[in-house]
């Protein structure tokens, strides 16, 4: 593959990634995957809007009504998009879902493509469905998953190469398909049983490689992968490539040891565990230990969280797998909270959660329950020298004591990996933007919202899918970041724009607060997506454009 100049990035290890994603992937392939054009979910280039609104209209290039919901991320080529959809007429249940062909330049549909999973998920559920896997484009081909069993090939003009179909497993295990596939060289990287889903690995999942113009199993990795993480490929310090995967979670998935593992995907080990991380004894349960997460990595480092005995966050050697630091997320940490009395932010530095009172309406004056902090699925990202995440706020999973209730409420917060410093701002549920009327923010409370397409049809099952992910935690879009600005997602279709350079953590690093629709009538579980200059959201009714 022609290899192309290299552009600037701000340190050593993006150069190394930088490098990568040039061989993967051609200058027409701009945002090609999950991850985008450096696996890592950031990326430079063009300036873009941090401020936008399709409530009012603003910033807003074009809008295409989508023929039914789905919460696929996007992926941007040269002169399309590409996302899935489920498929026109379905509700409740399906295995059913579309990979749809967008002109960049209009949001007309070009092309469309049917893909038949077996397992059935239900529709705009809060923990992924058959829709959640992005697609991937080199530029050339373009690939689309169902999770509910099916993935295919097709060049960027619709024709067909190949199909792969499996049979992901059913119950007891519940529908939560967080993984994306990964395009890494001539493989897809796809998760998947075993062949013929054999009973003495029952509910067992693994890193599969396909060939990515036959859909022919390459290899699959020694180490399970559990479902619910969102694995990541990087360089190792000696500039080989490899891929961070883990296992551990809710409803008792199997995949053993709970942990993490470095595997190799250079030719010749291809699948093999460089380390492990193990945690604990291996077989203990969540909430302790769970890869809910992007499992964010580096040449130097690893991250990770850990919730029991004490809320924290790892920094693991990414050379060797050994725990390096462990950073406490409750003591001694920075929390600017809302005051809904003086309607001013109050500031706690150096404090102790656990001695913090919760504030937001949704606490009762006679509640003696404590704060705990529980970062939310999928909500995280690394920039710089900080690891962001999104802290869920009011769900009680927690086994050991101290039980509280998490949160703080409705925080962003970042962990300086370097110094352990950990910060958290309170930011608005939601926006009300009225007409004539100046926007009203809402603190503190839970918001509920439709899950109607653009049809009017209610497509979901379940009251869950109908709350803000705050109040009960969602499988949020993952954050991605541009020329240093995160773009954090909620299931209402609310979009925090952060700078991830903010020297302090307070409001002043909230640069704005974007909607996909009016509040209380907009639904996603999408992530902001680039390509020169221009931004590409979601929601279950319209693909948007984003831009001046």
């Amino acid at each position: 593959m022609t290899r192309y100049p290299l552009i600037y990035y701000y340190s050593e290890v993006n150069l190394r990634l930088c490098y990568l994603s040039v061989i993967l992937f051609s200058c027409s392939a701009q945002w090609p995957q999950a991850g985008g054009p450096n696996g890592n979910w950031q990326t430079t280039g063009k300036p873009a809007v941090t401020e936008w609104s399709v409530a009012r209209n603003q910033n807003i290039l074009w809008k295409t009504a989508l023929p039914n919901g789905g919460q696929s991320g996007i992926a941007v080529g040269k002169d399309k998009l590409f996302l899935t959809t489920f498929s026109d007429g379905e509700k409740g249940f399906s295995a059913k879902i579309t990979g749809l062909a967008v002109d960049r330049k209009t949001g007309k549909l070009l092309w469309s493509v049917n893909l038949e999973g077996v397992t059935m998920s239900p529709m705009a559920y809060s923990y992924s469905d058959s829709t959640s896997p992005t697609p991937i484009t080199d530029g050339k081909y373009v690939w689309f998953t169902n999770s509910s069993g099916e993935i295919g090939c097709w060049t960027v003009d619709g024709k067909e190469l190949w199909r792969h179909k499996w049979t992901p497993w059913g119950e007891p295990f519940p529908f939560n398909k967080q993984h994306e596939p990964i395009l890494y060289g001539n493989w897809i990287l796809n998760v998947e049983p075993l062949d013929g889903n054999p009973a003495a690995r029952q509910g067992w999942n693994y890193l599969r490689a396909l060939d990515k113009l036959t859909g022919k199993t390459a290899w699959i990795a020694e180490d399970g992968t559990t479902t619910y993480t969102t694995s990541m490929f990087g360089m190792t310090a000696d500039g080989k490539p490899a891929v961070m995967t883990g296992r551990g979670g809710w409803h008792d998935v199997p995949e053993r040891p709970v942990g993490l593992s470095l595997m190799s995907l250079a030719n010749a080990g291809a699948g093999k565990s460089l380390w492990r991380f193990v945690a604990g004894d291996g077989n203990e349960a969540a909430p302790t230990w769970q890869t809910l997460y992007i499992l964010h990595w580096n040449a130097e480092e690893a991250y990770w969280f850990r919730m029991n005995p004490e809320e924290s966050h790892l920094v693991i050697s990414a050379k060797s797998g050994k725990l390096l630091r462990e950073q406490s997320l409750i003591r001694n940490v920075d929390y600017r909270q809302w005051n809904p009395g003086t309607k001013k932010y109050l500031t706690h530095l150096n404090v102790n959660l656990r001695e913090v009172r919760d504030l937001s309406p949704r606490n009762k004056m006679d509640d003696d329950e404590v704060i705990r902090v529980m970062p939310a699925w999928h909500s995280n990202i690394v920039v710089g020298n900080y690891h962001y995440f999104m802290a869920s706020t009011a769900h009680r999973r927690n086994r050991v004591a101290p039980k509280g209730k998490a949160g703080p409420s409705h925080c962003l917060a970042r962990i300086n990996v370097k110094t352990g410093k950990v910060e958290y701002l309170e930011v608005p549920v939601t926006v009300i933007r009225n007409p004539g009327m100046p926007d009203e923010k809402v603190y503190g409370v839970a918001v509920k919202t439709q899950t109607i397409n653009s049809k009017g049809v209610d497509v979901a099952t379940e009251e869950r899918s109908r709350m803000d992910g705050w109040e009960t935690p969602a499988f949020w879009g993952t954050p991605t970041a541009v020329n240093g600005k995160i773009f954090f997602n909620t299931q209402l279709g609310i979009t925090y724009v952060v700078d991830a350079a903010a020297k302090v953590f307070d409001e002043k690093a909230l640069l704005a607060i974007n909607d996909l629709g009016p509040s209380g009538e907009t639904w996603s579980l999408s992530s902001v997506a680039y390509g020169d200059g221009i931004l590409y959201h979601r929601s279950l009714k319209e693909l948007v454009a984003i831009g001046k």
